[in-house]
């Protein structure tokens, strides 16, 4: 199977899970009101995409929050080569797509990485 079948296999069950998931919070709360079950769906949906990485590599460096640009572009790199590292000022504008192959770094004034990077 090649390693694109295999992301795609992993993709395809993360969101079996997710819908499973969510038939089962319906089910665990008959009584809830409507809302609050929605909300606990949506909730535990968030949390599921969050720990689900469809290829398996890692997707975000919360440790390089405060560490220099220079550093963390530099550690990204080296965990993940085939990712494209873009460092912008905080608060600057960017484009709203999603890319898989791009991690922004966001830095102040003092050139320390400010947001969390992820891809995207």
């Amino acid at each position: 199977m090649s390693s694109f079948q295999d992301v795609t296999k992993n993709c395809s069950l993360a969101k079996e899970y997710v819908e499973t998931a969510k038939v089962t919070i319906e089910k665990m709360n008959p009584d809830a009101g409507k809302s609050s079950c929605q909300e606990m769906v949506v909730e535990k949906e968030e949390t599921i995409k969050e720990k689900i990485d469809c290829d398996e590599k890692k997707s975000s460096w919360p440790e390089l929050v405060g560490e220099n640009a220079e550093t963390a572009k530099a550690t990204i790199l080296k965990e993940r080569p085939d990712l494209d590292v873009v460092v912008l000022p905080e608060n600057s504008p960017a484009t709203m797509d999603y890319r898989f192959n791009r991690v922004r770094l966001w830095v102040n004034e003092k050139c320390q990485v400010v947001q969390v990077p992820v891809i995207g």
